[in-house]
């Protein structure tokens, strides 16, 4: 049995875990744990929102969610011998819920508090709650479907150098300046413009050893230096960090880049299940869980990784698929391609496919039964599978969604009969949660 280096108790605040966690990435962050190389161990994590949403039948905790305090991660946990410029490899043996916290959610952010993927046709927080039982999930809000889950961090990453988290701090900051003016990326008027990406913000800010924003902000000067610099944990980048791949679960191995001394390996963000794409953004099954990993150190490997762009430090992990997925033989597949709602053509643009593939899947499976937020909400979580499938053949990119049958508790392939179609349709029960759109006041009480 691996030793357990990290612990947490879900129905404690993350701020009153005995280990502390941290919310955001800098190098200056102590490690709370250290690890031989080769040595197997056992980090336990809570949800990514530090326990704000509950297992009821409200969606206002979505809606009123408190983002800047996410995503909450177990670590920095130091691996010995690790260096700068070495490859860290990270085994994974085991992946599951916490005992006695064997339950998920699935979500959509309000409008005004975060939006996500399909806003501009979902403006509504909404909540599918999960029951886990072994590997299979089944969902209260959304009856007639059962699944097997692919457990996995939806974020783990090592800490970035000083020079990395300079160039990350740069390069987005230059992207926020561009939001309203001519500059703008063209698929924001296609999408629902949330923040173009999340800049350092001390409030809401928790950095491990060194303390909690409510303690310190504004009354440790050293705490709010390192604070105004240390990257949110929203996007992937370099390091790993919030890339959301389902894949990275049991027998996966990954090669992280080696940043600094010690590596200070972090993780967070479980999912039970999630489809390609997470594409309602509290998208998978979220929840508490543990991690049992093994790492080694390969010396100077860093070197081995492909560096596209202006630095050295311009690289991407890389992994290996474990053999354990869930298996389906039939799938019911949905095209997309670079035409927007609107009709406007796009030249070989991937996300506007993929939207379009999902809105495909959503509009023609509401057909079934479900509702259209039912059928989002499920695209989210469910062990679904997207593609690019074509990104030459210009003007169009073509994109694909592939669907198992098999998670259905009815036939939703095309009819051939579709005079009596309708008649032999059974609707399931549409009580997913769903706020009333607009008002939504970030704002978690426990911290008063």
């Amino acid at each position: 049995m691996p030793k357990t280096i990290i612990s947490v108790d879900p129905k404690k605040a993350p701020w009153e875990q005995e280990t502390p966690l941290h919310n955001r990435w800098h190098p200056d962050i102590p490690p709370v744990a250290s690890v031989k190389e080769g040595e197997a161990f056992r980090v336990e994590c809570v949800d990514w929102t530090g326990g704000q949403i509950k297992n009821d039948d409200s969606s206002d905790d979505v809606k009123n969610v408190d983002l800047s305090q996410v995503h909450y991660l177990s670590g920095p946990i130091e691996i010995e011998g690790a260096k700068a410029g070495d490859l860290l490899k990270v085994e994974f043996l085991n992946l599951g819920p916490l005992d006695g916290d064997e339950w998920g959610f699935t979500g959509t952010f309000a409008k005004e508090n975060g939006g996500g993927f399909l806003t501009d046709h979902f403006p509504k927080a909404t909540k599918a709650c999960w029951d886990i039982e072994g590997i299979w999930c089944t969902s209260r809000h959304i009856p007639g479907v059962k699944f097997a889950g692919l457990i996995h961090p939806g974020l783990i990453g090592t800490a970035p150098s000083h020079e990395l988290l300079e160039m990350w701090n740069e390069r987005e900051s230059a992207l926020v300046a561009e939001e309203g003016t001519e500059a703008e990326k063209t698929l924001c008027g296609c999408l629902h413009t949330r923040p173009l990406a999340c800049l350092p913000e001390p409030k809401g800010a928790m950095l491990g050893l060194l303390g909690h924003f409510l303690d310190k902000h504004q009354k440790d000067e050293a705490w709010d230096a390192i604070a105004s610099k240390a990257a949110r944990t929203v996007p992937g980048r370099e390091n790993g960090g919030n890339c959301d791949i389902k894949n990275l679960s049991r027998g996966c191995t990954v090669y992280f880049p080696v940043f600094v001394d010690g590596a200070m390996l972090s993780m967070g963000d479980m999912h039970m299940s999630q489809g390609d794409g997470e594409v309602s953004f509290c998208g998978a099954i979220e929840m508490s869980g543990f991690l049992e990993l093994k790492c080694t150190v390969i010396k100077g490997g860093m070197k081995l990784l492909p560096v596209v762009g202006p630095s050295p430090l311009s690289v991407n992990p890389i992994f290996e698929i474990g053999p354990l997925e869930p298996r389906y033989s039939e799938w019911l597949v949905f095209e997309g391609v670079s035409v927007d709602e609107q009709g406007r053509q796009h030249y070989l643009d991937a996300t506007i496919a993929y939207k379009r593939a999902v809105l495909n899947c959503i509009k023609y499976l509401s057909q079934f039964g479900y509702s259209e937020e039912q059928v989002y909400l499920l695209l989210s979580c469910c062990p679904c599978e997207g593609r690019i499938s074509g990104i030459v053949d210009v003007p169009n990119a073509v994109a694909t969604l592939a669907v198992p049958l098999a998670i259905f508790d009815r036939d939703v392939r095309p009819p051939e009969d579709l005079e009596h179609f309708a008649q032999g349709i059974k609707t399931v029960s549409r009580d997913v949660c769903i706020s009333e759109e607009g008002g939504a006041v970030p704002y978690d009480p426990r911290l008063g």
